[in-house]
């Protein structure tokens, strides 16, 4: 056998030893390779978008997968817990009647552990109010169990950002739910909802004149829709029925094809007429 010939063997075996190593190494690195946590969270907030305009669980399980395996890590804990409950908030609407307390309890949770990591953060002050407000309106003793603590934390909320939209929104929609002889005032939660709105209008004006940074973005900027869905139900309690037409116009022209507002809100205010 020629030199020539045997050097070129040589160099095709170390190629295939090259190639079969690169195999292994494929094969039995991680399935789910370590991804940026920054990256994980701004995926499930396009997801958790998504899913919440179409009222999809699909959608929105998907998001928070990516959130759950956030929480895993070290970086960004607050963001991946916070968003971890919105997800969870967001599936009480669309699951079963077997799971909406699983996810209650589940989003509390975690807005909890969010707040061991971000103290007095706004945010998550108003999220979790919603969160206890739903489950103290589950009935009179669930009231009396849970809606002490829906008040405290939007009590706190308010203390930390009291022009914040999404605090507004929690406040209006407390206003609205809460029987009068707790503090409820339909007409006053309908002006906080309406500031609420004036309030997202003058952030995104704002917000669209310059390029966020990677951790301003992972900033929560839901509600904007919901707020004049919430603004259009309490138009309809009212019997204002024209007013609550515009409201929900305005919450799809904020969110088109919100499936909240086009498939149950506007179904029930055309048989409320």
């Amino acid at each position: 056998m020629s030199l020539q010939r045997l050097r070129s063997q040589r160099l095709r075996f170390r190629l295939i030893i090259s190639l079969l190593a690169a195999v292994l190494l494929t094969l039995t690195a991680p399935t789910t390779a370590a991804q940026p946590v920054d990256s994980l969270l701004a995926k499930g907030k396009t997801l958790l978008e998504k899913g919440t305009t179409k009222g999809d669980a699909a959608t929105l399980q998907q998001a928070r997968t990516l959130f759950q395996r956030a929480t895993t890590s070290d970086t960004l804990t607050a963001f991946s817990h916070y968003y971890l409950a919105l997800a969870d908030y967001r599936l009480i609407d669309v699951a079963g009647e077997d799971q909406k307390e699983t996810y209650l309890d589940d989003a509390a949770k975690h807005l909890e552990l969010a707040l061991d990591h971000r103290e007095r953060w706004a945010e998550a002050h108003a999220l979790l109010s919603l969160v206890y407000g739903r489950k103290a309106g589950q009935g009179m003793l669930s009231g009396m169990r849970y809606g002490p603590q829906a008040s405290s934390h939007l009590d706190e909320a308010i203390e930390a950002a009291p022009t914040n939209p999404r605090v507004l929104l929690a406040g209006g929609i407390s206003l609205l739910n809460k029987p009068s002889m707790w503090g409820g005032d339909k007409e006053q939660g309908l002006d906080r909802l309406q500031e609420a709105v004036a309030r997202f209008e003058q952030r995104t004006r704002s917000t669209s004149e310059m390029t966020l940074s990677p951790s301003k973005s992972l900033e929560p900027t839901w509600g904007h829709a919901e707020a004049y869905a919430w603004i259009g139900i309490a138009h309809v309690k009212a019997d204002r029925h024209e007013d609550a037409r515009t409201a929900f116009r305005n919450a799809l022209s904020a969110r088109p094809g919100y499936a909240w507002v086009e498939k149950v809100l506007m179904p029930q205010l055309a048989s409320a007429e």
